[in-house]
């Protein structure tokens, strides 16, 4: 990611000011009135859908690592989650694009997914940027289909106005530095109707995905999110991997590394232990747990050929993170 080194101090002032929360360092943020806001999902015409710039995936040096994918020997598969049909079907509603602006630089997208009632996962790197502070105006579309015509058909779960969102202290502290311990933020949103009907979750309206912590170092994962160097960010894509190995052989690592031919515009998408129908499909990895997200997208290799990408294995920070989001509003998880 290129993070800038602009100063702003008052882009975020109509949304409320951060609070932190002393036992976690997490930096935290409010949308005191998202349902008068002039921005949220009203902001988000499909014109302004189509020019949002995928957010820049963050990028580590290859110089480390072998120069090609063949030599890296971490295998992968990829699938195009299509029609619609597809992304209407569980456990794939609950994977979506995220949308937000940054101030100074624009509207920006991003990959999410449901962890709980009202919560959303996503790359901290997708909330929060060293120099600027809180991003702003995020909206969450499950299941969007970009192929669609209408706006309608490509947000069959509607769009999602954010109430608040939180990041690890360490992701400041550390100013995003890649790989990274704790690339990985929630944002809460708010219940809507349809049709006239009571309002609902969005956990509600489209399911759920569980979380489990410290299982990315052994195990199979389904990575989601819509990258921009397939179908224009348009298309949901799928990449299947067991092939992974550590950032780095520092003691306190916590990211790792799994095959995959994802770009910009991944970033925040979920990773996905044993994902599938429980049904129909055995674990294949270290651990049983079905459907659980481990990580998110945070980084690939400035070597494009390497066709890898890496993530902030969840933890004991992550577990305090979604411990906060949860007291944040009775009903939450």
């Amino acid at each position: 990611m290129n993070i800038r080194t602009i100063v702003i101090t008052a882009a975020l002032c109509t949304l409320g000011a951060p609070a932190a929360f002393a036992d976690s360092g997490a930096v935290s943020i409010y949308n005191s009135h998202p349902e008068t806001s002039a921005a949220g999902p009203a902001y988000w015409t499909q014109e302004r859908i189509a020019n949002a710039k995928p957010m820049t995936i963050g990028t580590v040096k290859a110089d480390r690592l072998p120069s090609s994918y063949g030599s890296s020997v971490l295998d992968f598969t990829r699938t195009r989650i299509s029609p619609q049909s597809a992304n209407k079907s569980a456990p794939y509603r609950s994977v979506g694009k995220l949308y937000f602006t940054i101030p100074t630089q624009g509207d920006f997208q991003c990959s999410a997914s449901v962890i709980a009632n009202r919560l959303i996962v996503t790359a901290a790197h997708c909330m929060y940027s060293a120099g600027i502070g809180f991003h702003t105006n995020w909206v969450f579309i499950p299941g969007f289909d970009g192929s669609q015509a209408t706006l309608d058909k490509q947000r069959p779960y509607g769009s999602w106005d954010w109430a608040y969102g939180t990041v690890p202290g360490n992701w400041l502290s550390t100013n995003g530095a890649l790989p990274n311990n704790t690339d990985f933020g929630l944002l809460q949103l708010v219940d809507q109707s349809f049709n006239g009907g009571r309002a609902v979750t969005v956990g509600k309206k489209v399911g759920k995905l569980t979380t489990a912590i410290g299982h990315l170092f052994d195990t199979h994962v389904s990575i989601l999110g819509y990258p921009c160097n397939f179908d224009s960010c348009n298309i949901m894509q799928r990449v299947d991997s067991g092939d992974h190995r550590p950032a780095s052989t520092a003691a306190d690592n916590n990211a790792y590394e799994y095959g995959s031919d994802m770009t910009g515009g991944s970033s925040g998408g979920p990773w996905i232990e044993n994902f599938g129908d429980p049904a129909s499909a055995a674990p294949t990895g270290g651990f049983a747990t079905r459907n659980a997200v481990v990580g998110v997208t945070s980084y690939i290799y400035n070597d494009a050929a390497i066709l890898i990408e890496g993530a902030s294995q969840f933890n004991s920070d992550f577990s305090t993170l979604l411990s906060n989001a949860c007291a944040n509003l009775a009903g939450n998880c």
